[in-house]
């Protein structure tokens, strides 16, 4: 995988390829590329690996896919009107704490839910205090009795 080669190009994908077209191919580049599954050097397969995860971080982000293939026809542009030129194609690399700032996916059903379950603890937990509390006939103390001493 050279470095001229589009997140695309590395991810064996059409540019108009669906979000779940995209994870199958990450899927299974992962699985072949991954250091720990695959006969390669450890090194290349590692880089691999990185470029192939980078590809799909970036287009699987519907605001990064954009900004990418703006980029893209950008370059193709150049491309087209600099044909005497040797111009080096640069994917769009972007720093991971630039699109995570503003850019926050959507909880998906398996966090809501652990969200919901942690609230529910949570409140149990201190009604559990307070019930047993005033079932043992003390009081709630509001100021803490270190502090009396």
């Amino acid at each position: 995988m050279k470095g001229d080669l589009s997140y695309y190009k590395i991810l064996g994908v059409n540019e108009n390829a669906s979000n779940y077209e995209l994870r199958k191919a990450f899927c299974r580049l992962s699985i072949e590329l991954h250091p720990d599954t695959t006969s390669l050097e450890i090194n290349d397969a590692r880089n691999k690996f990185q470029k192939v995860l980078e590809a799909y971080e970036n287009l699987n982000n519907s605001n990064l896919r954009k900004i990418y293939d703006e980029k893209l026809k950008k370059e193709l542009k150049n491309k087209d009107s600099c044909k005497n030129e040797k111009s080096v194609f640069n994917p769009l690399i972007l720093d991971r704490n630039n699109y995570l700032v503003g850019n926050r996916r959507p909880f998906s059903n398996g966090e809501m839910f652990s969200l919901f379950l942690l609230i529910i603890i949570i409140l149990t937990s201190l009604v559990g205090s307070i019930l047993i509390a005033s079932f043992s006939g003390r009081e709630l103390d509001t100021i803490p009795l270190w502090l009396i001493q």
